[in-house]
């Protein structure tokens, strides 16, 4: 049984990922727990009193909302949803979550406007939780229509993998029937003894068909651009450390944005450097 969390804003991009993550999924035996967190404003002990208790009980009625609304989305089936409300900030609401006796293998989060993947990126809430480092992140954009991924791409960033580190893509990549396009950013400062361990893939992989696609860029963000551009593609997997060339995605920078396409949802997997 899979255990996901997915954060709302009882958004209709919110709406949209929730139902992205349970057809992904399926339904039948795996847990959603859906999450919504509120901030008091400042004001004096009494009135923060009192918004705290209007926020809390409009929070857990916003949350308790959005489930018998994504209920509607799937009518015949048992869907086993977990409605939370919590005071604090989302991304350290969601680092507690680390903690409970059964955490959650993913966090689902869905992304506004027409940037998509952009904001999936910069966006203050998202970049935040996939920089805390706790959890695999899967960024859903708003304009993205639900379809069995048959074709993955991974961004390798040449550091070391290994299976539990690809556990996730490895398991969505077996019961979709996809195919994943291990790719590998070339440029002047990246020499050829760099580019991916075929062998190490095959071992992990196994009988899950996968390719080698090696691009030439100046930076992992045009490269990236690039193949989300090329249409094929129906669900980019990155690789997410501690210290990683990818690291710079996650970094509010205007030079830096990656302009990438915006129905393309983004698997984040978390490996800290040792």
């Amino acid at each position: 049984m899979a255990h996901l969390l997915i954060p709302t804003d009882f958004s209709v991009g919110a709406l949209r990922a929730a139902s992205y993550a349970i057809k992904l999924y399926g339904a039948e035996g795996n847990r959603f727990t859906l999450l919504n967190t509120y901030m008091m404003p400042r004001g004096t002990a009494t009135t923060m009193w009192n918004m705290d208790d209007m926020l809390a009980r409009e929070s857990l009625q916003g949350v308790q909302g959005f489930g018998e609304a994504l209920r509607q989305e799937f009518p015949g089936q048992e869907l086993d949803l977990i409605c939370e409300s919590e005071h604090g900030d989302l991304p350290n609401v969601v680092a507690r979550f680390a903690t409970d006796a059964v955490p959650p293998d993913l966090v689902v989060m869905g992304t506004q406007g027409a940037s998509g993947l952009q904001e999936a990126l910069f966006g203050s809430n998202t970049a935040a939780v996939i920089k805390g480092g706790k959890f695999p992140v899967l960024a859903v954009p708003s304009q993205a229509d639900y379809r069995t991924p048959k074709r993955i791409v991974l961004a390798d960033d040449g550091g070391p993998v290994n299976r539990s580190m690809l556990a996730l893509v490895i398991e969505i990549a077996r019961w979709s029937q996809s195919e994943i396009r291990i790719v590998r950013v070339v440029n002047a400062s990246t020499s050829t003894e760099s580019t991916p361990d075929t062998q190490t893939y095959d071992a992990l992989l196994g009988a899950i068909p996968h390719s080698q696609q090696y691009l030439t860029g100046e930076n992992v963000e045009s490269a990236l651009n690039e193949v989300a551009e090329q249409g094929d593609a129906d669900l980019l997997v990155l690789l997410h450390r501690q210290r990683s060339i990818f690291q710079g995605l996650f970094h509010r920078s205007m030079a830096a944005r990656l302009a990438m396409h915006s129905t393309l949802p983004l698997l984040v997997l978390q490996q800290a450097e040792r």
